[in-house]
């Protein structure tokens, strides 16, 4: 029986290109573990958007003299464009500024007002004399008290990851102006963090030995720390509004002094995405302009089987500056709604991804553009080497001799080596057809294919991706090593039945890679599948294809091409200049 599977993938801001890093700490992750179940028959809902409220969109806006809709729409565009290149198979890709994400993220926030979870007290805010406003968090620059880090904004410091306090800043500054800023009293709602703490604490404990060691570590000790009332409105124009008409119907001790100004801060309903796009995704009938949408065959045509249902399982991917609001804020509000929704079963975070042992940074053009690496050097070298050097538990570090050698000695040398040769000998000196009714696998083939299938399986439902590939490119060790030792070149002059019993034990394998490289090479697996004619539907929900099956014949559908090419050196070594 299929188990309903969401894969609830962070959503990026769209206020700049999305660089190997982003690829690396949540999208490939996502993408890999989302295939994987499809394979196994669940019924896999893999789920995002566009993340398009806030001040990072603001910031850009201004840089860029636009407004913020059309910075919006010009990186989600991009960002469209750059999914399909690269083969992220979501179910559903849309925005943050679409009507039905507007309305449940009201209906949480007034659930949560209503229950006593979303109360109202005076911040300090930090507000510009010169404008003659507050300015969002985004706006303000200082040092950070804990790291002394510089350039770091009010509400949380990239470099240590610690959020801040109002009036922690050291030496607070206009982002824009660069004039200094003063702490001024502003009413707004808070989600009382504190009040929530004992059932947060019951969701993280159940979750020790589930989730990586390092996030549940980190996130008992936010908890051992204390969680505090942190406000979830802010005094800004480009956000959600709030429900004020259903707010004026509640006692006046839950209703603002001034609600001028006032909307919902991105951090807390940007997460509400998960829960909006499932019923975004159930309202289409068919893909339109905009977003990315896909419905397969037998799916369920209600968000409640995900949402509602105690035997769905749902997974959270993203990278660890986003941690504790995955592990404890996005919890804390889907307990405090009491509506019974599903808690993650587990949060995949990722480390940082560097380049060339620094930090990603588009501003001090330190950066990759991914959409040219697809395209430039391919889909499935770029996904290969980014899976196998994934940040799962310490920074991961790109490099283009890197890239190189892991595309041209393990990719090519292996696994294309392999498929591309035994499909030649197979093409040349059996005419590219084989028939093999009833004859089944050596013993050695069997424990082998069943071994590679059963322990990467298990590596990617725990989200050891870096692991579960390093199994599948064994098993195409395995493979190369068994075609060399069976020396069918020269069996087949001697005994041609020996060579077509060899051969059908080789091609066999063949199909098993088309299956097991598939969550990873999605492009490779599709290639030798066409080759082969094997182009069965493998996202049949109740239909187990994880795992080894033996066919009993093939023939090529059209001449046998390299499936992965080399790459050459010199050119990529010349990017370390460019």
């Amino acid at each position: 029986m299929s188990k309903k599977i969401l894969v609830a993938v962070a959503w990026p801001y769209v206020n700049g290109d999305i660089h190997l890093g982003h690829l690396a700490g949540y999208l490939l992750p996502a993408d890999i573990f989302a295939r994987y179940q499809r394979l196994c028959g669940n019924d896999v809902l893999m789920v995002s958007g566009s993340d398009c409220h806030g001040t990072p969109i603001t910031v850009e806006a201004d840089k860029k003299r636009l407004s913020p809709a059309e910075v919006v729409e010009e990186y989600h565009q991009k960002d469209l464009e750059l999914f399909k290149a690269i083969k992220l198979d979501y179910n559903l890709y849309t925005k943050t500024t679409t009507e039905n994400h507007k309305r449940v993220v009201q209906e949480i926030f007034l659930d949560l007002l209503k229950a006593g979870y979303i109360v109202k007290d005076t911040m300090q805010q930090y507000y510009s004399a010169e404008d003659q406003a507050f300015l969002p968090d985004r706006y303000v620059e200082g040092t950070c008290p804990h790291c002394q880090a510089k350039e770091q904004r009010s509400d949380q410091c990239e470099s240590c990851g610690r959020w801040l306090k109002d009036g922690e800043l050291i030496n607070p500054y206009s982002k824009l102006t660069k004039n200094k800023v003063a702490l001024k009293a502003t009413e707004h709602y808070f989600l009382d963090l504190a009040s929530l703490v004992p059932q947060l604490q019951k969701f993280v404990s159940e979750s020790k030995g589930r989730w990586r060691d390092w996030v549940y570590k980190e996130t008992d000790g936010w908890l051992k720390e204390g969680l505090q009332k942190r406000a979830i409105t802010r005094d800004m124009d480009w956000a959600i509004d709030l429900p004020i008409d259903e707010i004026m119907k509640l006692e006046p001790e839950k209703q603002l002094k001034d609600f001028q100004g006032k909307k919902i801060y991105v951090w807390f309903e940007a997460v509400v995405g998960y829960l909006s796009a499932p019923q975004e995704w159930v309202t289409l009938d068919a893909a339109k302009s905009g977003i990315i949408w896909k419905k397969n065959p037998g799916q369920s045509d209600k968000w409640q089987n995900w949402w509602l249902n105690p035997e769905s399982e749902h997974y959270y991917f993203m990278g660890q500056d986003n941690l504790v609001f995955h592990t404890l804020m996005w919890p804390a509000q889907l307990i405090g709604s009491g509506r019974g929704y599903i808690l993650p079963h587990n949060v995949f975070v990722n480390k940082f991804m560097n380049y060339d042992g620094k930090k990603f940074s588009k501003s001090r053009n330190w950066t990759i553009d991914s959409m040219k690496m697809v395209k430039k050097y391919g889909v499935d070298a770029t996904r290969y080497y980014i899976a196998a050097n994934l940040p799962e538990n310490k920074e991961g570090n790109f490099t283009w001799e890197g890239f190189v050698a892991a595309v041209n000695n393990e990719l090519v040398a292996n696994l294309g080596n392999f498929v591309n040769r035994t499909l030649k000998f197979f093409e040349v000196n059996f005419y590219g057809e084989l028939i093999a009714e009833n004859t089944a696998r050596l013993p050695e083939i069997k424990i082998e294919s069943s071994k590679a299938f059963t322990e990467s399986g298990e590596l990617i439902e725990k989200g050891s991706f870096v692991a579960a590939l390093e199994v599948i490119m064994r098993y195409a060790a395995f493979a190369n090593k068994y075609f060399n030792d069976q020396q069918i070149w020269t069996v087949i002059k001697k005994d041609r039945k020996q060579a077509e019993k060899i051969m059908f034990d080789l091609l066999n394998i063949i199909y098993d890679l088309a299956i097991i490289i598939c969550p990873f090479l999605p492009e490779s697996a599709t290639r030798i599948a066409t080759m082969l004619g094997i182009c069965e539907n493998l996202e049949e929900i109740d239909r187990n294809h994880w795992q080894s099956e033996t066919l009993q014949q093939f023939k090529l559908q059209q001449p046998v091409e390299i499936l992965i090419q080399k790459l050459d050196a010199k050119v990529v070594l010349q990017e370390k200049e460019d």
